[in-house]
């Protein structure tokens, strides 16, 4: 009887090895041939990276126009930031492709040469030596770079979800205040924000004291800091943060054993920047940091947004637009984009709209139409050479870029032969207030 249940347990140890040999096994092996997989992800995560540029265009024509011109600064951190991100995550999974296919190299290389030689080398002796002496031995470096290779997708959806969070958050929050700033006062509606950022602050200062020498040890500090951390993160990282906290801490833990996992994140940051550099001109972010104020006009130079023939390839016009430069007709039609923050704005500006319920659904619509266009009128000014002019406007579906606006056509019996100028203006009676001028060369057909 003791036989059977020594034999037993033997069996039983023998089944729990052979699971673990097994797991172990398992799991090596996926490790082994994960590179496959890892080169397959990489090529479609690039080309998939890459289309997020499209939405940070699409998000920065958005914000600009829903929200007003005094909040372009808050849109501006929220799409720049994401655009910071994106360019961090393109660059990321474009170098993981150059490593790992330089690790299949390294790889292939080692299984037909496993060392360097002496004896066969095409060099002199002490030329392959001296030569031999200052290179990495061929198999440090494969497992070098497997292991940069390794982590760098951990990393990547890292950050993908920290930018994820806080574009959603951003986005919702402003989306709140703008709805709710006309019932609640504008200080009470930034109270979370406040809180949120000093939250933010207490933790990097408290963080700072912390993780000095004479504090690493004391008990009572790095408690607080625990909790400073855990509460700030839940707000800060969303319901994902234990995820995400766990690949930080996984670095953070091991800093002194993989310094190199430092030089590759900063390697990562920089190349962000030299696509973020790149990619800002591909958008109209830069147009959040001037308010849609064309500060930096030049009257001595022409700019291509203005006109209809060189805006073919624009998805969102930011500006007026005239159909050319050079105008030979004696009758000018001017396209004025009408944004959706605008119908707040100008309610300063129009009298309040009165609905007349003796009239038919019909007749009110008309009336309500009527009343849209004749505020339009009201604050959108058109002056030929610095002369304000009276023309009809009528509202208009752009055929390029399907955005809404007001036509007005200008008749150019007081214009000059030669070079003359469109001033278009915004006049909310505030801060908002915004102006294009626009110039193009007038040929009579006298």
């Amino acid at each position: 009887m003791k036989n059977k249940q020594v034999e037993i347990s033997k069996n039983k140890d023998s089944v729990k090895k052979s699971t673990a040999t097994y797991s172990k096994n398992w799991l090596q092996r996926l490790k082994d041939e994960s590179w496959e997989a890892e080169l397959l992800v990489s090529a479609i995560a690039i080309f998939g990276a890459s289309q997020l540029f499209k939405i940070i265009d699409w998000s920065t024509n958005m914000l600009i126009d829903l929200l007003p011109p005094n909040q372009y600064l808050i849109a501006y951190f929220i799409v720049f930031f994401g655009l910071f991100a994106i360019s961090i995550l393109v660059s990321m999974f474009v170098i993981h492709f150059v490593l790992r296919a330089y690790w299949v190299g390294l790889v292939g290389l080692n299984s037909v040469f496993p060392d360097y030689s002496v004896e066969n080398s095409a060099y002199s002796k002490i030329y392959t030596e001296k030569i031999i002496s200052i290179l990495p031995k061929l198999k440090d470096s494969i497992k070098k770079v497997d292991e940069l290779c390794s982590v760098i997708f951990s990393v990547a959806f890292a950050l993908l979800f920290v930018y994820l969070y806080m574009a959603i958050f951003s986005s919702l929050y402003l989306g709140l205040f703008n709805l709710l700033s006309s019932f609640v006062h504008s200080y009470i509606l930034l109270i979370p924000a406040v809180l949120i950022i000093l939250m933010l602050l207490v933790q990097l200062i408290f963080g700072i004291i912390a993780n000095m020498k004479k504090f690493k040890e004391n008990e009572k500090v790095q408690n607080w800091l625990f909790k400073i951390v855990k509460i700030s993160s839940v707000f800060s990282l969303g319901p994902l943060y234990k995820s995400i906290m766990q690949t930080t801490m996984i670095f953070g833990s091991n800093f002194k054993k993989k310094k190199a996992m430092i030089y590759l994140l900063i390697t990562f940051i920089f190349s962000g920047i030299i696509v973020t550099t790149y990619q800002v001109s591909n958008t109209n972010i830069l147009y959040l940091i001037l308010k849609g104020k064309d500060i930096s006009f030049d009257q001595t130079k022409i700019y291509p947004g203005y006109y209809k023939i060189d805006n073919e390839n624009v998805a969102y016009l930011l500006t007026p637009e005239i159909a050319s430069d050079m105008i030979k007709d004696n009758i000018l039609k001017v396209f004025i984009p009408i944004f959706k923050h605008e119908k707040k704005m100008s309610k300063n500006i129009c009298s309040a709209y009165a609905e007349d319920t003796n009239k038919s659904k019909n007749e009110q619509r008309n009336e309500r139409r009527l009343y849209d266009l004749n505020c339009y009128q009201t604050y959108n000014q058109v002056y030929l050479n610095d002369k304000k002019v009276a023309s009809d406007f009528i509202k208009y579906n752009h055929p390029k870029t399907n955005q809404f606006g007001v036509l007005c056509y200008l008749k150019l019996t007081d214009a000059l032969d030669g070079k003359n100028t469109i001033t278009v203006k915004k006049v909310y009676g505030n801060e908002n207030d915004t102006e294009w001028t626009i110039p193009f060369q007038y040929i009579s057909k006298q």
